[in-house]
């Protein structure tokens, strides 16, 4: 921190050689006036050098003070104002890293059995968020309350929001050992599952082929007798998409020679004439240029022809541009082949030469999606 002095006074070139003696470090040091000076000096040099000062009879006063300084005296004149401001920075922080607030939405006659398991799992105001996982949180309401078939938990903000939905009974009771099930639509490894009418069939972790029951059309009552029901859930897997292609390692690329040939053609109302003939190149580019022609009132103009004659290059790519290309379209094909609305867990690539030819890519993207589907009814 620094301040600006003015200092007043006769012999004030004494004030250098004094200050130096003294160890004060002056900064900034000029003339303001024939008897004034000014100089910038620390804080806590200040009284040294008015002592010194006062010792020759030279007048100080204070000029400016620097930011720092400012900010410092500000904050000494309102203390209290800077006090609660900090205080109010510090408890915005806090509240920003502690749950504050547990909000329960479609749970319904389940509300209460929700609020007791999360009082057990130690979900309460002021804990810190990062001691709690929504996942774990997740897992347990669904296994511990038979009325849920689906909690989803979530941070948002100092807020714990939990939704839930609630499990319905079978619909549309089918033919006593025909029940209607859910089966796998395409390969995966079983991430999730749960049904919320039927059996499950499968479990997390374990892999399935398409076509395979997930969810059995039937329940058991608690006397041991099986009836079919209509099978309802849902069953999340682990799927690929894979995608290939190729790029070769030549290209073709057109230059210009730097012949070129010009027509050149008056066009008028009633007809046009060739001025300038000029005969084409078998390979070129073409330039058309109207100009008007000045010093005629008749709606007349040239048309000028300009043929650049060109050769076609043909050119080797490197091999990492040409395996750029090709693995960039076999992940557009693989994204493509990717279920709508999956969710992508990983991606691997490699790729290959052909005869010295062509780079041969393959992208595998592995995604998380819905597998379940229901089976067709089995016609009598």
């Amino acid at each position: 921190m620094s301040v600006t002095l003015e200092i007043e006074g006769l012999n004030l070139e004494k004030l250098l050689r004094a200050a130096a003696q003294e160890g004060v470090v002056l900064r900034n040091v000029y003339r303001s006036g024939e008897r004034t000076l000014r100089v910038r000096v620390g804080l806590r040099q200040r009284r040294a050098l008015e002592a010194l000062c006062a010792r020759f009879g030279w007048m100080v006063r204070e000029v400016r003070a620097g930011l720092t300084l400012r900010a410092a005296r500000w904050a000494a004149r309102r203390s209290t104002l800077v006090a609660a401001a900090l205080l109010g920075i510090a408890l915005a922080a806090a509240s920003s890293r502690l749950l504050l607030r547990v909000e329960i939405l479609g749970a319904g006659e389940n509300e209460a059995a929700v609020r007791t398991e999360l009082l057990e799992a130690g979900v309460r105001p002021g804990r810190l968020r990062r001691a709690l996982s929504t996942d774990s949180l997740r897992a347990r309401l669904e296994y511990a309350l038979p009325g849920l078939s689906f909690a989803g938990v979530r941070f948002e903000g100092s807020t714990l929001v939990v939704n839930c939905q609630r499990a319905r009974i079978g619909e549309e009771l089918a033919v006593p050992g025909e029940g209607l099930d859910l089966i796998a639509s395409q390969p995966g490894i079983v991430t999730r599952i749960w049904a919320s009418s039927g059996t499950p069939a499968v479990e997390a972790g374990q892999a399935v082929r398409a076509g395979q029951v997930l969810v059995r059309g039937e329940e058991r009552t608690a006397g041991g007798e099986v009836y079919a029901v209509r099978a309802e859930g849902q069953v999340y897997a682990r799927v690929w998409a894979q995608g290939e292609a190729q790029a070769s390692l030549w290209h073709t690329r057109t230059v210009e020679t730097g012949r070129q040939r010009e027509r050149v053609t008056v066009v008028a109302p009633w007809g046009e004439r060739v001025m300038q003939e000029a005969e084409r190149f078998d390979s070129q580019d073409e330039d058309v240029r109207v100009q008007p022609i000045v010093g005629l009132f008749l709606p007349a103009y040239r048309r000028v022809e300009t043929f650049a004659e060109t050769v076609k290059l043909r050119e080797r790519r490197t091999e990492e541009a040409a395996a750029a290309l090709a693995l960039g379209a076999a992940e557009e094909i693989a994204k493509k082949r990717c279920p709508v609305g999956s969710e992508t867990l990983d991606k691997w690539a490699n790729y290959s030469m052909i005869d010295d030819e062509f780079i041969y890519a393959t992208v595998v993207i592995e995604v998380e999606t819905g597998i379940a589907q229901r089976a067709q009814q089995t016609q009598p």
